[in-house]
C-alpha cells in the first residue's frame, strides 16, 4: 500500500491536477469602451490600449525597465523613517495601510530610485507608484526626492522624475505638506548646479505633488491623457462659480495653453528624452 500511495497515487494526481491560472489575465481598460486587454498584449504595449490609445498607469518597475538601457539599473535605497508619526486612525489604522500596500507593491513606499542609462547617457529616476496609496506623498517619499537631488548633484546626473500621484497623504496631516517646500528647495540644489531636470507627468499629477515638484521642471512633458492639476473638477467650479471644459486639466489643455512643453506617446518616451539630454550636453 505504501508503493501505491506514496509513488502510485502522487503521479496520477500531477497528470490531472489543474494548472494554475495566471491571475489578472484580463486588463480591463478604463476608457468608455472598457476594453479587455490580454495582459501579454498589456505589456507588449506599455499599458497602453491598441483600440483607444489610453495611457494606463503602470508599476514603477516596468517603467524603469522600459526606460532604462538592456532593463539594467541599480535601485538606490533610502531608510525610511518612523511610520504613523500621528497614530493616525479612519476606517483603518495608518499602519494597516501601509503595510497592506507594502504588501501589494514590494515596495517601501510610494516612490522608487533608480541609476541607469538612457541611450548611453546615465541618468537617475524618481518614478511614482499609484498603487502604493494611490502614490501620495509623506515623509518617506519626501526623504526619497531629497535622496535622489543629493545624488544628482553629487554625480553630476541628469534628475528625471515621473509623478503619478493624488498628492499629499493624509494621514501624515502638515507633516505631508512640508514636503512641499522641502522637495522646491531639494529641486533648486539640482538647478543651481546646471544639472538637467526632467519630469514625466503621469495620469495623475495632482494636489501638492502638482503644486510642488512636479511642475519645476526645465522640460514637462506629459504622457497623452493624463490628468495633471491642483484641485478637483468640483472645488474648482463651486469657487468660481463657473462652469469649466470637458478637457480641463487634461495633457493636450495644459499643452494648449503653455503649460508643458510637450505630449509623447509613451512607447516614444526613451526616445525623446535621449534627444533632449543630448541636445542639452551639446550645448554644454
Amino acid at each position: 500500500m505504501n508503493w501505491l500511495t506514496n509513488y502510485i497515487k502522487p503521479k496520477l494526481q500531477s497528470l490531472v491536477k489543474k494548472r494554475d491560472v495566471p491571475r489578472n489575465l484580463w486588463i480591463k481598460c478604463p476608457c468608455e469602451k472598457q476594453t479587455m486587454i490580454y495582459y501579454k498584449d498589456f505589456e507588449k504595449s506599455l499599458g497602453v490600449c491598441n483600440e483607444c490609445g489610453t495611457h494606463m498607469r503602470l508599476h514603477s518597475e516596468t517603467r524603469i525597465k522600459f526606460l532604462l538601457d538592456d532593463k539594467k539599473y541599480e535601485i538606490i535605497k533610502v531608510p525610511p523613517c518612523k511610520i504613523d508619526p500621528l497614530s493616525f486612525k479612519d476606517k483603518k489604522k495608518y499602519k494597516d495601510r501601509i503595510k497592506q500596500a507594502k504588501r501589494k507593491t514590494k515596495q517601501d513606499d510610494a516612490v522608487v530610485l533608480a541609476e541607469g542609462k538612457i541611450e548611453g547617457i546615465n541618468v537617475l529616476l524618481v518614478v511614482f507608484d499609484f498603487n502604493f496609496m494611490g502614490g501620495s506623498m509623506g515623509i518617506n517619499v519626501g526623504n526619497s526626492i531629497v535622496k535622489a537631488t543629493e545624488i544628482s548633484v553629487k554625480k553630476n546626473l541628469p534628475l528625471i522624475i515621473i509623478p503619478s500621484s493624488g498628492g499629499a497623504r493624509m494621514q501624515e496631516g502638515i507633516l505631508s505638506l512640508m514636503q512641499m517646500p522641502r522637495t522646491i528647495a531639494a529641486i533648486q540644489k539640482v538647478k543651481d548646479n546646471k544639472i538637467p531636470y526632467i519630469v514625466i507627468l503621469s495620469d495623475p499629477t495632482t494636489g501638492g505633488v502638482c503644486a510642488s515638484f512636479a511642475m519645476l521642471g526645465d522640460i514637462l512633458i506629459a504622457e497623452k491623457g493624463a490628468t495633471i492639476g491642483f484641485a478637483g473638477r468640483r472645488v474648482i467650479e463651486q469657487t468660481i462659480k463657473e462652469s469649466i471644459p470637458d478637457n480641463f486639466q487634461t495633457a493636450d489643455y495644459l499643452l494648449e495653453h503653455g503649460m508643458i512643453d510637450m505630449v509623447v506617446h509613451r512607447k516614444d518616451l526613451k526616445s525623446k528624452i535621449y534627444k533632449i539630454l543630448k541636445f542639452i550636453k551639446k550645448e554644454n
